[in-house]
């Protein structure tokens, strides 16, 4: 396994920062974004454990010891096994974030780039997911942006209706009237982890990494017309670096539309892999008299494995979904109220017991309002519930802000949540409570602090493990360089497809 990453892209990108640090040395030239970010996390980590066989009742692989916990025996070994709350433990993790930007190289020339360090002042690096990554390039490229076209070249992103997609490679967009088109591809990175298809952060979560990289070559266009009117589509494939086998192979399209005084939106994805599709959706909202906003929406739904993972061979179950959401603000702008509510129903699962079926639906709901008397005070509560056929979820917060003027803000909040099944708490609660702030020094320099308690109730005597946890975090904010404006976002092609 290698990490991801050429030795000679991460030279560039150092390269590229400092080049970018020197050119704000002139005006119009350059900016800097940092984040420096550290959070203390007190917890009880899950650790592995023994009993002997003979304190568990009952027969088979699972059995329960007196006190309720259900633990694991193999026949022939003198010891069943159990995962229990461990001693107390405490992970600082440090992350540091740089964005960086350099123009005024030539006609439409930047350099762009966004990188992030990682580290641990504690001795429980294992407390805080990757940890170990200390170093990832987020994105890393050159541009090169005409009224009529675009081209980068380097780390990117690509955003379209598939949804995000990094990569090292090459993208080149055109603009004409209401067209636009781009092409784009290069090294596949896997989506949300920034890493290799051979990464060693890949193979800690997956149990069958691929042996090979993976590339993506895909194209995207759109139309866009007056009142709203768009039409768009794009197509993606990976290839593995051998070319003996596509990791996937994927559509989309996407419209929408002003109607009878809603804007109506209409998407479609489909894996052409497999034959099926992975999402389908339609979406309108309007306003209604009265300060009354409305959304309704239904939607198909297939969770979408790549080809390489294992994943994809469970036959990941469909389900469809009807939400409505709807809301109102008071004339005066000083309360808004907000309430949702959605109902599934899931496709056939061939699994499970005939005395004890799975569930075939689900449903979710949502109540949340905010108060702003004026611009020094802003509160928040809201409530949420999610149950479906494999686990539950309910959670509520509070909280108040306080800001008495341009450097200085300080609030607080309550919670409350509970998980059943995939991660459980079980019939109790964790009880939540925080404080919050921040303090701008100078134009370009924020601090922003947070802290909270979180206690584990259980009840009805359930065994559980021990969810409660002490929090600190510290962020540093800061730029450094010239601010080019809004004119560069007000040009860049717009709407969903970039």
């Amino acid at each position: 396994m290698r990490r991801s990453g050429y030795p000679g892209l991460r030279a560039w990108i150092v390269v590229g920062l400092l080049v970018t640090c020197g050119a704000t040395s002139g005006a119009q030239s350059g900016r800097i974004t940092g984040v420096s970010w550290i959070q203390s996390v007190d917890l009880r980590p899950l650790v592995d454990d023994s009993v002997p066989i003979g304190l568990a009742e009952g027969n088979g692989p699972y059995r329960q010891l007196a006190d309720g916990r259900l633990v694991r025996c193999i026949d022939g070994e003198a010891f069943c096994r159990l995962r229990r709350s461990g001693a107390r433990a405490t992970s600082i993790p440090v992350v540091q974030d740089l964005t960086g930007a350099a123009w005024g190289l030539g006609e439409g020339v930047s350099l762009h780039a966004h990188v992030r360090a990682r580290g641990s002042l504690g001795d429980n690096d294992l407390l805080w997911p990757r940890t170990d990554d200390r170093f990832d390039a987020l994105e890393a490229y050159v541009q090169m942006d005409r009224a009529a076209w675009r081209a980068r070249l380097g780390r990117q992103w690509a955003t379209n209706a598939l949804g995000v997609h990094n990569f090292d490679g090459v993208s080149v967009l055109a603009r004409r009237g209401v067209w636009l088109a781009e092409a784009f591809g290069g090294r596949s990175l896997v989506a949300g982890l920034n890493e290799s298809h051979t990464g060693t952060t890949l193979g800690s979560l997956d149990d069958l990494p691929p042996d090979e990289a993976g590339y993506l070559v895909g194209v995207m266009g759109a139309l866009r017309l007056s009142g709203g009117q768009a039409v768009g589509a794009v197509y993606e494939r990976v290839i593995r670096a051998d070319r003996a086998a596509l990791y996937s192979d994927r559509i989309a399209l996407d419209a929408s539309a002003r109607l009878l005084g809603a804007t109506v939106e209409a998407s479609y994805a489909h894996d052409l892999m497999s034959g099926s599709l992975t999402e389908a959706r339609l979406r309108a909202s309007t306003e209604l008299p009265g300060r009354v906003s409305a959304i309704v929406e239904v939607r198909r739904h297939r969770p979408f494995f790549e080809w390489w993972t294992i994943w994809g061979a469970f036959s990941p179950v469909a389900f469809d979904e009807a939400r409505v959401i709807g809301g109102w603000r008071d004339p005066a702008g000083r309360w808004s109220l907000d309430a949702s509510g959605g109902y599934r129903q899931y496709d056939e699962t061939s699994a499970g017991l005939e005395t004890a079926p799975l569930r075939t639906n689900g449903w979710r709901a949502g109540i949340g309002a905010e108060w702003s008397p004026d611009e020094r005070w802003f509160g928040y509560a809201d409530y949420n519930v999610d149950i479906g056929f494999g686990a539950s979820r309910s959670d509520a917060m509070a909280g108040l802000r306080w800001t008495p003027g341009e450097r200085y803000t300080l609030g607080g909040f309550l919670s409350a949540l509970q998980n059943i099944y995939e991660f459980r708490v079980g019939t109790g609660r964790v009880l939540g409570l925080g404080v919050e702030g921040s303090f701008r020094a100078t134009e370009e320099t924020r601090l922003v602090f947070d802290g909270a308690l979180y206690a584990h109730r259980a009840s009805n005597g359930a065994p559980s493990t021990d969810w409660s946890q002490r929090r600190l975090s510290l962020r540093l904010e800061w730029s450094v360089g010239s601010d080019p404006g809004a004119g560069a976002a007000a040009r860049a092609p717009g709407g969903s497809a970039r």
